[in-house]
């Protein structure tokens, strides 16, 4: 019989440091407590051996012999939170509440501290780092801590060291609430001026962590805050109430259920469980409410929705650091780029590469007006971030520079990297790529920013097909991280790594993809569309049909993200996928109505707000809708479907459709579909991207005999 495995060692990567100094005009000592990472200036990670060292540290701190105590971090962290690799392994061995437990024990030394308690915010407070603050007197910061939050309930549990019953009662239920529950899912993150404004944070002090000026200032604000405690003014310890009443806390709470089921309808569970907790902390204590905390830790971690959205968390993570398939091929160096197009993709991608590479853009297309408008939107984009304080007027002014407007093809001779943004038509496209690779360098790389066109066809006529490149950035683009870098048939590895390169320096995170039709995003948005527009082509209630998936917790509804990208487009990447695969993708005789009448929604919008006889849809598409359904022939693809049943229909497809893009190698693995439609859709953590929610609902079983995911 084998021997037992031995159990993981999770070691203290944190050192606690303690030093007694006294401050300008003071005559006792504070206990300066300094928190630093091994090795040095790294994240602050709370694991379980740290943990106690921070407990034994502060609990051997004489406090009659000090006057305060102070907690600082190192200029990068205060705080990062709990080790992730100890919260997974927790959850496969179903033990984490000496884990939770410990952080209560820890950082309730501060909270029962006899003398006054001080956080200085170094450097990022996130997590369990934000709760240890938070469990002190008074928090300062400076104008570049951050960023600081409670990501928890993004990960798949909560704040589950204090922070559901301290922050209510520093900032109100309502701000906690936000902070705790929607800005964490979220994925948001406060600044220091939004601390302060919020009262996360007492002071921001201006000055730089290291410095002399820093530390000046902060022993200046710690001397005068205990000078105004002599002389009378209460202390204000952590988890004292702040004065919200019954009523009004009880209404911060129930908004927050309610908006909570409005958005997720229960596929989350966390921001439920962190409700119910800042619910009950208005009448318990601190530790009441902590032994709550821990047991209800617990047993969330355990379950599948925290495991998947670890799993997305850390695929994320992962490949944001990391590309993965990576051609060992050196890129071509980037001096200049070209976007062949003035629309407004091209504008978005022009801006994108100047401001994230820094490197000159011009911009050209077939018509000198359109060209100039195009070229001035541009700029426009760098002045409206400047004047929301984003970059500084002198940065818009230099990004401004580096983007022109072509006098003529001698223009792009020297470009790098040309990115057409043109009409999506494959002829127009391959039209586009004769022309300029007559122009340009032979070692110029040619991308395209198609969503679905096959990059083989356009690059089969050229004389270098193998520099033609998908590098399709997601709208809007700049706020969605993924880049789907696409490899035709004959693409080769030389701009394959030119792509990636790029992707890195704009920030972004690529997914390499083989060509097929729609590549991994719109291929899987549309599957999702075609079975609900479907059922509702076949009678199904359009309002019943649209929120089948809300189970599922989606960002939109399928008929809202319709109106999003807009019907036109849309329906175009429908029509590939159902030329590629005529057996899954069935035409919509609505949605080609709706295309053809040029509607550019189908839900009611403020400026047209009046719905058809359904109540549900628009006017004009509910007249569609009523006049393709009487003409529908027998035996149409789709049948009208309870919402329980099209739920199922629409697990059943996306796990049959991601089945079929693993078998072709569009991707390497599931967990690629995953960190695609989680930063390329925005689909919810609690999924785990898509398909450990298909393992977990049994789709992956019913449709392929077996999950995506082990067994």
């Amino acid at each position: 019989m084998a021997p037992a495995a031995p159990a993981p060692s999770f070691p203290s990567t944190v050192t606690v440091d303690v030093e007694q100094l006294v401050l300008p005009g003071r005559s006792a000592p504070v206990a300066l407590v300094r928190l630093d990472s091994t090795p040095p200036g790294g994240l602050i990670i709370w694991g379980s051996a740290a943990l106690e060292q921070l407990r034994d540290v502060l609990g051997s701190i004489d406090q009659s012999a000090v006057e305060a105590i102070v907690v600082t971090g190192n200029a990068r962290s205060f705080g990062a939170g709990a080790n992730l690799k100890e919260i997974r392994h927790a959850q496969l061995s179903g033990v984490s509440d000496r884990y939770v437990g410990l952080g209560h024990e820890a950082f309730g030394v501060l909270a029962d501290a006899s003398v006054p308690t001080f956080s200085l915010l170094t450097g990022q407070a996130l997590g369990g780092g934000l709760e240890l603050a938070l469990h002190t007197d008074y928090r300062a910061a400076h104008p570049r801590t951050g960023p600081l939050g409670l990501p928890e309930c993004r990960l798949g549990f909560f704040p589950g060291w204090g922070g559901v019953h301290l922050l209510p009662h520093l900032i109100g239920p309502a701000a906690a609430l936000r902070v705790i529950v929607f800005d964490s899912l979220r994925g948001r993150n406060a600044k220091a001026a939004e601390a302060l404004e919020l009262g996360l944070v007492d002071v921001v002090l201006d000055a730089a962590p290291g410095t002399g000026e820093w530390d000046s200032a902060w022993q200046g604000w710690v001397a005068g805050t205990l000078a105004a405690l002599d002389a009378g003014e209460p202390r204000r310890r952590a988890g004292t109430p702040g004065g919200t009443g019954e009523q009004e806390w009880h209404e911060a709470v129930e908004q927050a259920r309610v908006r909570a089921e409005r958005t997720w309808h229960g596929a989350a569970p966390a921001p439920l469980v962190a409700i119910d907790l800042v619910a009950a902390a208005r009448t318990e204590t601190r530790t009441e409410n902590g032994a709550k905390a821990v047991a209800a830790f617990a047993e969330l971690v355990r379950g599948d929705v925290a495991k998947a959205s670890l799993y997305a968390f850390e695929l994320v993570s992962a490949r944001s650091r990391q590309a993965a398939d990576v051609p060992a091929a050196d890129p071509v160096p980037l001096r200049k780029a070209a976007v062949i197009g003035a629309g407004l993709m091209a504008g978005q991608l022009a801006s994108l590469i100047a401001s994230g590479a820094r490197i000159p853009v011009v911009m050209t297309d077939l018509d000198d007006e359109r060209l100039a408008a195009g070229v001035a939107r541009t700029r426009e984009r760098f002045a409206a971030q400047a004047a929301r304080g984003r970059i500084s007027a002198e940065q818009a002014e230099q990004l401004s520079a580096l983007v022109t407007g072509a006098s003529g093809p001698e223009d792009l001779a020297d470009a790098d990297f040309v990115i057409e943004a043109v009409f999506e038509d494959l002829d127009v496209k391959k039209k586009v790529f004769a022309q300029w690779e007559e122009v340009v360098r032979p070692d110029a790389i040619l991308a395209t920013n198609t969503s679905s066109l096959s990059v083989t066809a356009m690059a089969e006529d050229l004389r270098h097909p193998e520099r033609v490149v998908g590098f399709h950035v997601f709208n809007p683009v700049e706020v969605t991280p993924l880049l789907e870098i696409v490899a035709g048939r004959r693409t080769g590895d030389t701009a394959l790594a030119t792509a990636f390169e790029l992707a890195a320096v704009l920030r972004r995170t690529a997914v390499r993809v083989q060509d097929a039709p729609g590549f991994v995003v719109n291929r899987v948005l549309t599957r999702l569309f075609d079975v609900v527009v479907q059922a509702i082509d076949a009678g199904t209630d359009v309002a019943a049909a649209d929120h089948a998936p809300d189970p599922m917790g989606l960002p939109m509804t399928p008929l809202r993200l319709l109106d999003f990208v807009g019907p036109a487009v849309l329906h175009h990447v429908d029509e590939t996928m159902h030329r590629a695969y005529p057996e899954r993708f069935a035409r919509s005789p609505w949605m080609d109505a709706v295309v053809e009448a040029g509607l550019t929604h189908v839900l009611p919008t403020e400026q047209a707000p009046e719905t058809g006889a359904d109540g549900y849809l628009a006017a004009d598409a509910a007249r569609l809708l009523e006049r393709t359904r009487t003409r529908r022939p027998a035996g149409a693809p789709g049948a009208p479907a309870s919402p329980e049943e099209l739920l199922v229909r629409i697990q059943d497809a996306l796990a049959e459709e991601i089945g079929a893009m693993l078998a072709e190698g569009v991707v390497a693995g599931p967990e690629d579909v995953d960190l695609c439609m989680v930063l390329g859709a925005n689909y919810p953590f609690h999924l785990g991207g898509i398909t450990p929610y298909l393992d977990r609902t049994g789709a992956s079983e019913r449709v392929l005999g077996r999950p995506f995911h082990g067994r």
